[in-house]
């Protein structure tokens, strides 16, 4: 591990604006002259109405810098995601403000025995349930990754309905199964919970992501899920992926270089097809480690280059989101350090969307006590987003003078007992008890969370409409009848 002298100069992005000239002049070089590589002929229809150039039988496609400028101008600057049937739910998205999503895994902490197991339908709906009852979760990833005990056979469609029945919070998808109908099945499914196909477009509640497979491939299954979400009025999160070392250069520059290249792409191929839609720049690109020849979310590098792609998108003012995560195969300190330090300077750097709640080990492990720790890890980011409010009667200047210096104290003052609880920070389930209480009768600190989890599974109950619940039921029996029978033939 390499020292630390402290002679660094802090900020909250990684670049300066001069170095995003850099970055974006050479992402344009790359675009010219080798530009990406596409495997569907939608996406080279997409990309030559576009004004781009296709070579190779059309399979290679280079991208000139206005095309990317003119596709970036057309581009909002901000939109929302909205609650479904409940406008305090909306989260604004390049507005400045910073939301926190869950994030998602194949495999579950079980609550009850402590041990590790693939998840299953339950813990689908457990996992909504939990999103929903917590302040500091503003929105959901997929609760699970996909259900272990049931067949891949609509396996999306099951989980989807029941993460539409158990939340009205927004949420955001990526790609999973690639199965024949998972595209417009989903869409359905999120317009009944939406209360219709128009009540979506007006008011989206998800946020799609769409990726290119790195180095620089527009993929056949991506494209379907492009045109499906401009379709419904899903708005973008539009994703490199690349993994430094591997799939992408082994330089932090050349990574930023590479990522704008795949997402300069895709804003070109989006703007093509719809323009005008809403989008945002997402950062999920790890290096990787060379010991082992996995990813490594819970590095510096990998907050880093998220940083470097918000800087980006403050460039161009276009929203920005991200991922999260650790790379611990457990719920410990180094969970607890790798996520508050990178979700930290996320925020500061204005990701308005941060996907990381209650997950760790990429993508493989998830557990509804770290959920409930991680959301007073929100609550703490919040309050230091929320600084110093400055006004005449916070500066306390009156009281300050009437208090005067020893013996005199605040605790007795009507200032104190007005404003403390607004102004101070009282976490719920981190100790302030002095030594001797804590060492008296303490509860430890995942226990407590532990007992909360528990009691929001016993007593916290779906606030979707019932009718809404059974529409979504009646649309997935459909979808189980439709591909049980093609199966058969």
């Amino acid at each position: 591990m390499k020292g630390f002298d402290g002679k660094l100069v802090g900020s909250a992005y990684p670049i300066t604006r001069d170095e995003c000239k850099m970055v974006h002049d050479a992402a344009i070089r790359v675009l010219e002259q080798g530009g990406v590589r596409c495997d569907d002929e939608r996406a080279a229809t997409m990309f030559e109405d576009a004004g781009c150039k296709l070579e190779n039988n059309r399979e290679l496609v280079k991208i000139p810098e206005k095309v990317v400028m003119d596709a970036l101008a057309k581009c909002p600057a901000s939109f929302t995601l909205h609650g479904r049937n409940d406008a305090d739910l909306d989260c604004s998205i390049g507005t400045g403000e910073v939301h926190f999503c869950t994030v998602t895994g194949r495999y579950i902490d079980d609550i009850h025995s402590g041990e590790r197991r693939k998840v299953t339908r339950q813990d689908a709906i457990d996992g909504t349930l939990m999103a929903d009852a917590l302040e500091n979760v503003h929105g959901l990833y997929k609760p699970v990754m996909w259900l272990y005990d049931e067949e891949m056979i609509c396996n999306s469609q099951i989980l989807t309905t029941e993460w539409m029945k158990h939340t009205n919070k927004p949420g955001t998808w990526v790609y999973n199964t690639g199965a024949e109908h998972e595209v417009s099945d989903l869409i359905r499914m999120w317009q009944i919970a939406a209360g219709g196909e128009e009540e979506m477009q007006q008011k989206p509640h998800m946020l799609g992501h769409v990726v290119v497979n790195p180095p620089r491939v527009i993929d056949v299954h991506y494209t379907d899920w492009l045109i499906g979400f401009c379709d419904s009025g899903t708005p973008l999160s539009i994703e490199s992926a690349l993994m430094g070392g591997a799939t992408g250069p082994a330089t932090r520059a050349g990574m930023l270089v590479q990522c704008m290249v795949e997402i300069y792409s895709l804003v070109v191929q989006s703007q093509s097809y719809k323009p005008g839609h809403p989008l945002a720049f997402c950062s999920f690109s790890p290096a990787m480690d060379m010991r082992t020849g996995l990813w490594a979310t819970g590095t510096p590098e990998y907050g880093i280059n998220g940083g470097g792609i918000a800087a980006m998108a403050k460039y161009h003012n276009i929203p920005v989101v991200g991922f999260g995560m650790s790379d611990s195969c457990e719920f410990d300190q180094q969970t607890a350090h790798e996520k508050a330090l990178k979700n930290y300077n996320y925020a500061l750097a204005g990701l308005s969307w941060i996907i990381d709640l209650g997950g760790t080990a990429g993508f493989n492990l998830v557990s509804w006590p770290e959920m409930v720790l991680e959301n007073e890890m929100a609550a703490y980011i919040g309050e230091y987003l929320k600084g110093i409010q400055v006004d005449e009667e916070r500066l306390s200047v009156d009281t300050i003078l009437k208090v005067g210096p020893l013996p005199g104290s605040y605790m007795k003052e009507k200032h104190t007992r007005k404003w403390f609880r607004e102004e101070f920070f009282m976490p719920e389930l981190n100790n302030k008890e002095f030594f001797e209480s804590w060492q008296r009768g303490h509860v430890e600190l995942q226990e407590k969370a532990k007992q909360k989890a528990l009691s929001i599974l016993d007593n916290h109950q779906s606030p979707v409409a019932v009718e809404i619940q059974q529409e979504l039921d009646s649309y997935l029996n459909f979808c189980l009848q439709r591909d049980l029978r093609k199966q058969a033939v």
